[in-house]
C-alpha cells in the first residue's frame, strides 16, 4: 500500500469537514471531547502531510523544519492521544463502573505522556520514508511494554464504552493496531495512524445518534 502528502491532505481535508459538523451537531457540552477527536486527527494527518513534502524535497528550505514536524507528529501520538482518549471517554460514560475503570486508563495515559516528553527531550525524533511510509525512530518505538500500556490507554477505554458505536470504533482502531504491527512494522506509527484517523469518521455518526436520542 502507497501513502503520500496528498493521501494525509486528502483524509485532512475530509476529516476537518467531518469534525466540523460533528461539533455543530454535538447535542450536549459533555459530548463535544468525543465530537472533537476527528478534528485533533485531521491536525495530525495534516502534520504528517506536511512532513511529506518536506522529506520528499531535501534540498528545499523545508528541511529546516522537518525534525520540528515529527516531533509535533510525536506529540500527536505519545502526548495527546494516551491522555485526550481515555479523558474522552470518561466525560462521555454514564456508567459509574466503567468511569472507575476509565479513569485507570487514564493514569496510565498521563504516564505514558510523561515518558513520552521525557524521552523526546533527551532523544528527538528522527522521521525518514520507508517502503512508501513514514518511520519516525526513537528509542521507545519497540518497546513491548510501552505498546501495551499504550493500547490500554487509548483503544481500552473505547473498547470498554457503553455506546455501541464508539465501542466498534475502539475495535476497528484495536484491529489497525495488530494489521500495522504485523503488516507494517517498520512504519507502524504512520500507518495505525492513518488507519485510526479514518475510522475516526465513526464518531459523526456517534454524534447523530445522541442527537437523535437527545
Amino acid at each position: 500500500m502507497c501513502f503520500s502528502a496528498e493521501a494525509s491532505f486528502i483524509v485532512s481535508g475530509t476529516l476537518s469537514i467531518i469534525g466540523i459538523s460533528t461539533i455543530k451537531q454535538t447535542p450536549l457540552k459533555k459530548d463535544w471531547f468525543i465530537a472533537i477527536i476527528p478534528l485533533i486527527f485531521s491536525l495530525q494527518q495534516l502534520t504528517e502531510g506536511l512532513l511529506w513534502v518536506a522529506l520528499q524535497n531535501p534540498d528545499s528550505e523545508l528541511t529546516q523544519i522537518t525534525h520540528w514536524l515529527a516531533g509535533l507528529y510525536g506529540i500527536f501520538i505519545g502526548v495527546i492521544w494516551p491522555v485526550y482518549a481515555p479523558f474522552a471517554i470518561y466525560r462521555e460514560e454514564t456508567d459509574p463502573q466503567t468511569k472507575r475503570v476509565v479513569t485507570s486508563m487514564l493514569l496510565a495515559g498521563v504516564g505514558l505522556a510523561a515518558y513520552t516528553i521525557i524521552g523526546m527531550i533527551h532523544e528527538p525524533i528522527v522521521a525518514s520514508i520507508i517502503n512508501h511510509s513514514i518511520h519516525y525512530a526513537h528509542q521507545v518505538e519497540g518497546q513491548q511494554f510501552v505498546l501495551a500500556m499504550y493500547l490500554f490507554a487509548t483503544c481500552a477505554p473505547f473498547i470498554l464504552s457503553s455506546r455501541k458505536l464508539l465501542n466498534l470504533t475502539g475495535m476497528i482502531i484495536t484491529l489497525g493496531f495488530f494489521v500495522a504491527f504485523f503488516v507494517y512494522q517498520q512504519t507502524f506509527a504512520s500507518v495505525w495512524c492513518f488507519f485510526a484517523a479514518i475510522a475516526s469518521g465513526l464518531i459523526y455518526f456517534y454524534i447523530n445518534s445522541q442527537k437523535a436520542a437527545g
